[in-house]
């Protein structure tokens, strides 16, 4: 989940697995995002899939499931698991956020978690509104704070995400999003995971916060920032 990864995150998928899993293990996400707008029998992008994490999740309640990804080993990865769940509706293609390889209006739903709220992810948005059909919808997972995992991240990512969701002047309202927010977790019950991750992840700062005394989860807010494309009048 780009939201919460540092800029150097290895692009490992066995280390984007066990985030998958460590990362809202209850799903609020999912709930989340069923709230914000209908999954059944639409058809949806996930831009950035990685692994494909979040087709393998949606798969079962949703038409033509496309992830698309632009690193070669996180793409041949999720290929490969795409086959293993023998889900038909799943496509992986080969992408990238500002040149996705389907037609105009292909897709109900766009979800990514690799738009960033600065004036540079706007070709990507727009790229992502080109794919999307009239009344269809952009939803971008990304990081809210005012959480337990602030306390880890670089001093300017927390700044910039209190910055952007600013009620009426923050980056993502100014740009025509709606904010819902997921009160989520990072599970910590295992310690050798916590351990592995942490430290990894966020350096010093990760292995500071495992050496003192801590719940076994961390509390993560994430926003669903989300854009519907108008109906043509």
């Amino acid at each position: 989940m780009p939201a919460i990864f540092p800029a150097w995150t290895d692009a490992d998928p066995e280390l984007h697995a066990r985030l998958g899993d460590a990362i809202d293990p209850d799903r609020k996400i999912l709930g989340a995002l069923e709230r914000v707008v209908p999954l059944s029998g639409k058809r949806i992008a996930d831009i950035g899939t990685g692994i494909g994490h979040y087709p393998m999740l949606l798969a079962r309640r949703m038409g033509r499931t496309y992830g698309i990804e632009s690193d070669s080993e996180l793409l041949t990865e999720a290929r490969r698991r795409a086959v293993d769940s023998h889900q038909p509706n799943i496509r992986i293609v080969e992408g990238s956020a500002t040149s996705l390889p389907l037609r105009d209006g292909a897709v109900d739903i766009v979800l990514t978690g690799g738009i960033a709220p600065e004036d540079g992810s706007l070709p990507a948005i727009a790229e992502a509104v080109r794919i999307l059909r009239p009344g269809g919808r952009l939803v971008v997972i990304g990081y809210y704070g005012r959480d337990d995992v602030a306390a880890l991240l670089e001093p300017e990512v927390v700044a910039q995400a209190m910055d952007a969701t600013q009620r009426r002047t923050g980056w993502w309202l100014r740009n025509g999003f709606k904010i819902k927010v997921v009160h989520t977790r990072v599970d910590l019950t295992d310690p050798v995971l916590a351990q592995e991750l942490l430290p990894r992840l966020y350096g010093d700062r990760g292995r500071a916060y495992l050496m003192g005394p801590h719940r076994p989860f961390l509390r993560l807010k994430l926003g669903l920032y989300h854009r519907a494309v108008p109906e043509p009048t």
